[in-house]
């Protein structure tokens, strides 16, 4: 005998199916095939739902049945409420923005996945423990709390740390610090009235803490979308429109802005070097003369060896009475031909080393010094018939 539900998923399957065979009869075209496979495809799929349920029986439960009540569908507990289901769509968006736009958004988009599969399965499987709700409550609790709590702590206080970074890149230079030390005065002014106050309820608390960090978060979000403020980049020997500096023997007369590019080099600069280990050689000005000390000797020699294509770490002491700037000559190229030949001769420096202070400049002599047409050199500008040799095998 066939069952309610089976009479109802039989009779819409032969409705289907004579649909499919009349419309195929009477639309012809790409519309008459798209429509009559659309038509044969559902009535396959309520065929399969009529045969499932024919062979369940609706879950019906026989009346002659010892305890057959008991394990019916209307008295088993029904799974508890979930959001797991919006965070896996919200995981799916992800992907789908992020496989059109930036990887770390398709990234971000597979964690959701995994973490909501994992909490989803532990509920699943928690709400099938036991036919008591509190029970199975209790249960995931003590399994998933420990890891939850301390990944959730740590992704919000993240979240927090970002946001609070853009605001403070976002606003002046001079606003930072106010909004700094005012933020600090609001955590401490806060934690005493909580401890002045310890019968306040939990929920007034916890409220006035989401609703001040979702304000952070949103004027976080804000900032990073606006952008941060223009930070003007600080001019570098480095910087190859700067390499002049290297040959003035002092400080640098304020003529124009280039010239004041120039002195703030020197004034920027720490007239101490905290990298003392690792040192290949300390050069040393001292009476007019200048000497180099390679690690390990303790006699000041006029030439010294490093090795090609490795980072070399030197130190430079200025013991005269005035300021002076060391200048490492790195040779000298010629590249292209014909008319079309450079010369390119690399010289970099430390800023203005005041009297008894120290420079420090960290190398790498990329080329043998034979392939150079001059010796590869450091000198002092100011300081004439002074020159150390460096040997670059």
């Amino acid at each position: 005998m066939f069952t309610t539900g089976s009479k109802f998923f039989l009779g819409a399957t032969v409705l289907t199916t004579v649909a499919a065979l009349l419309y195929g009869m009477t639309t012809g075209g790409q519309a008459g095939i798209t429509g009559t496979i659309g038509l044969a495809s559902a009535a396959c799929a309520l065929a399969l739902l009529a045969g499932i349920n024919y062979h369940t029986r609706d879950c019906n439960v026989s009346g002659v049945q010892q305890g057959g009540g008991a394990h019916t569908a209307a008295s088993t507990v029904p799974p508890s409420r979930s959001f797991w289901p919006v965070t896996a769509a919200l995981g799916g968006a992800l992907l789908v923005i992020g496989a059109d736009s930036y990887p770390v958004v398709f990234k971000i988009g597979i964690i959701v996945l995994l973490a909501t599969g994992f909490e989803w399965l532990v509920q699943g499987w928690s709400d099938r423990a036991s036919l008591d709700p509190a029970y199975n409550d209790s249960l995931r609790k003590r399994m998933m709390n420990p890891i939850e709590f301390p990944v959730l702590a740590a992704v919000g206080l993240g979240i927090l740390v970002y946001s609070f970074s853009r605001i403070m890149l976002k606003l002046p230079k001079t606003a930072g610090p106010v909004l700094f030390v005012a933020t600090g005065a609001a955590v401490v002014v806060a934690g005493f009235m909580l401890a002045a106050m310890p019968r306040a309820k939990k929920g007034v608390i916890a409220g006035i803490a989401a609703v001040a960090a979702l304000g952070v978060i949103g004027v976080g979000a804000v900032s990073a979308i606006d952008g941060q403020r223009v930070i003007e980049e600080h001019p570098a020997i480095s910087d190859k429109e700067f390499a002049e500096i290297c040959e003035f023997p002092g400080e640098v007369e304020v003529v124009d802005e280039h010239t004041a590019h120039l002195a703030e080099i020197d004034e920027k600069a720490g007239q101490s070097v905290s990298i003392l280990s690792s040192l290949a050689a300390t050069v040393v000005l001292k009476d007019g003369g200048l000497q180099v000390f390679p690690l390990g000797l303790n006699e000041g020699t006029q030439e010294f060896q490093v090795a090609r294509s490795n980072p070399v770490n030197i130190r430079f002491r200025n013991l005269e009475s005035e300021a002076r700037r060391f200048t490492v000559v790195r040779g000298e190229f010629t590249t292209g031909e014909g008319d079309e030949q450079v010369v390119e001769r690399p010289v970099v420096c430390t800023p203005l080393v005041e009297a008894g202070s120290d420079g420090f400049l960290t190398l790498k002599f990329e080329k043998s010094s034979k392939q150079s047409s001059i010796p590869y050199t450091i000198h002092v500008p100011g300081v004439e018939g002074q020159e150390i040799v460096v040997v670059v095998p």
